[in-house]
């Protein structure tokens, strides 16, 4: 590849323009924003209304009270939507059908054109997300993040959670060269991602040993690390750490994507021939 100006300016715009069309795709169904808003305030309702039983007794959960538990499950509803809200049946599709043999053929990269296609649909969820967001602080009144650095550090954080989220579907999406089915794949990732994330429980409640190992996986910076920056659960220092090392994950799964691109590419098989 040259690395132009030219080029640099082409494959930017192609970026762009890739982005645009999976953002209008996306808004285009109106019927999906208003489905997954309710998907996700019922979620976000029914695990508010355990925590509220379980925290009237105890008082504090694992460092949390009623106030930090409902601001952590507010966070979490936004992070999930990024992190689930992007399209990846279409990635996995072209591979499954065989349309990936004709991307081989345009002068396109093929993991940069999904990384627009996936950030364009995030972008595409802005309206479900705001107006859940909206409601979430009318009626839930979520704690303020404990500082003005904390919570710059906690935006920063979500904002990474698009390409990291990206670089473990992409990963998935790789698996099809080899599996020739994404449904069982798909579930497991976002089984396994909403687990080790901490939006199903926080991460706090589990085992010192788990809480240790999953502190070094990428999933734990969908939920855990936004939220515990934004609490104030880590200081200034610990906060950066935990955002560079969330930002070398982004690096890695893209680097990662791409050996196994490299080695798919190679023993392309279709599926049903």
């Amino acid at each position: 590849m040259t690395f132009t100006p030219t080029a640099i300016r082409r494959a930017f715009d192609l970026d762009v323009a890739l982005t645009v069309i999976a953002f209008k795709r996306r808004a285009a169904y109106k019927t999906q924003w208003f489905v997954g808003s309710l998907i996700g305030g019922t979620e976000l309702l029914t695990s508010l209304a355990l925590w509220a039983a379980v925290l009237a007794e105890r008082g504090e959960v694992g460092g949390y009270d009623w106030d930090a538990m409902r601001t952590y499950y507010v966070l979490a509803f936004v992070t999930a939507a990024i992190a689930f809200g992007g399209t990846e049946g279409l990635a996995a599709q072209r591979i499954l059908d065989g349309m990936v043999a004709i991307d081989l053929l345009k002068p396109v990269d093929f993991q940069r054109a999904r990384a627009a296609e996936y950030t364009g649909s995030i972008l595409g969820n802005l309206p479900t997300l705001g107006v859940g967001l909206a409601v979430s602080i009318l009626f839930l009144d979520p704690l303020p993040p404990v500082s003005a650095t904390a919570g710059a550090l906690a935006l920063v954080s979500v904002l990474l959670i698009v390409p990291l989220a990206f670089g473990l579907m992409f990963l998935s999406v790789m698996l099809c060269f080899w599996t020739r089915s994404y449904h069982g794949v798909m579930w497991s990732r976002r089984t396994i991602t909403a687990f080790f994330s901490g939006l199903m429980v926080p991460l706090a409640l589990m085992p010192a040993a788990l809480q240790t190992v999953v502190g070094w996986l990428p999933f734990v910076h969908i939920a855990t690390t936004p939220s515990n920056i934004y609490l104030g659960r880590v200081d200034t220092t610990g906060a950066l750490g935990l955002v560079a090392l969330e930002a070398a994950w982004c690096v890695a799964l893209w680097l990662l994507g791409r050996v196994l691109w490299n080695r798919a590419v190679k023993v392309v098989t279709v599926h049903g021939g």
